[in-house]
């Protein structure tokens, strides 16, 4: 009874000493949205981009309007001085657990992100789940400064749309800060991050009889490919879908067909699925591909009947070319760089280990040299409403 007793006593004692002593007020935070790091004359320029919750959340279009970031800048010598110093133009507490993307200068990853990836992943309140990025042709801090009339925030407006472009369209890829650092401890595979440009100025339309007025506005645009934490080129778009084949990683796409008088037929793959072994023989290693795909045809200005197997067994044949070469274009522009992105290192270690204990050093200069076998499957399922298109029906003159 004695034990009971204290055990009581000691629970009722714990209710009263436990208290909050670490919090902080919502309003004396800084939630940061996004990051930029460039290099200038040898030193980081950081920035962070931090939201206006009550700009975000108003609804209120009448009287005077505040922006609903505040992009805040400097130069230091290394990212965590930077980010200490940032207190001296933010009027909170700098608050990290929310970044969506971190932008990184074409400079900045040329020259190695190691370092700069340390402290974002050595520090307990950043969480490793947010998008990484390239500034491709620009800075980060003009990316991060780029307002989209349909997002109040750049940061989310990146967000969003790598989310988007990967899965319609293909040619990016999204990256967290933890599956970066993964493939850069991993033997025989290499990362890759997206770039984001400046695309030209476009028109905006205006009320209340007011001109229309100019806005650049930003555009997803390759991949950059690395080798361990350096940048070294880039894919084009072409390139990167080939890339995203090889890796598994289409979820939507098109490809276009020819036809007859330089007519075009667009099929819409809806899923893809890629499988990549590696053997080696002699001392010599192999590679095979093999990608299955599914599609519909999206858009026909052909005179043709799709309604007929066989016309849809020859728009098989041609999608399953226009893949195959996009493919080896990827490969041909990796081995030109003697990065494997691909994992093709990886996809011969988890078939035999010791295979990859033959040819793990050198390996960049054997992947130059890498035998690649490709083979595309594509079956096309739906052809929408009709089987016929109607333009070739229509009335002449």
């Amino acid at each position: 009874m004695k034990r009971i007793g204290v055990l009581l006593l000691s629970l009722v004692l714990l209710a009263f000493v436990t208290g909050c002593w670490n919090r902080r007020e919502l309003n004396d935070l800084a939630i940061i949205m996004g990051i930029g790091i460039d290099k200038v004359d040898g030193e980081y320029m950081i920035s962070t981009q931090i939201v206006n919750p009550g700009e975000v959340a108003s609804k209120d279009g009448g009287g005077m309007s505040q922006s609903a970031v505040a992009n805040y800048s400097l130069r230091a010598s290394t990212l965590f001085e930077g980010i200490r110093k940032m207190t001296t133009l933010t009027p909170r507490q700098l608050y990290f657990s929310h970044i969506q993307v971190l932008v990184l200068g074409e400079q900045v990853a040329r020259e190695g992100v190691k370092e700069v990836l340390d402290l974002l992943f050595r520090d307990h309140e950043v969480r490793p789940d947010f998008y990484m990025i390239l500034a491709k042709d620009a800075s980060a801090i003009q990316i991060l400064s780029m307002i989209d009339p349909l997002e109040k925030i750049p940061a989310s407006k990146l967000y969003k749309s790598l989310e988007t472009v990967e899965r319609i369209w293909g040619s990016i890829v999204s990256v967290q800060l933890d599956e970066f650092i993964t493939q850069l401890l991993q033997d025989g595979v290499e990362p890759v991050l997206g770039g984001v440009g400046v695309k030209e100025k476009v028109r905006m339309g205006a009320a209340g009889g007011k001109p229309l007025q100019m806005s650049a506005l930003l555009k997803y645009q390759g991949l950059g490919v690395f080798k361990e934490d350096k940048l070294l080129g880039w894919f084009n778009e072409e390139e990167s879908i080939g890339y995203s084949y090889i890796t598994s990683r289409v979820k939507g796409t098109v490809e276009e067909v020819s036809c007859r008088e330089k007519k075009k037929i667009a099929i819409e793959i809806i899923r893809s699925k890629a499988t990549v072994s590696g053997i080696v023989e002699n001392g010599k290693p192999q590679i095979e591909v093999n990608i299955a795909a599914e599609g519909n045809v999206g858009e026909a200005d052909c005179p043709i009947d799709l309604s007929n197997p066989k016309s849809m067994y020859r728009l098989e044949i041609e999608a399953e070319k226009q893949i195959k070469d996009k493919v080896q274009k990827a490969v041909r522009k990796a081995q030109k760089f003697q990065s494997d992105v691909f994992g093709f290192g990886q996809s011969i270690y988890q078939g035999n280990p010791k295979n990859w204990g033959k040819v793990e050093r050198g390996w960049n200069q054997t992947f130059a040299d890498l035998e690649v076998k490709t083979t595309v499957d594509v079956k096309l399922r739906r052809t929408g409403k009709v089987g016929k298109s109607f333009i070739p029906l229509m009335k002449k003159e």
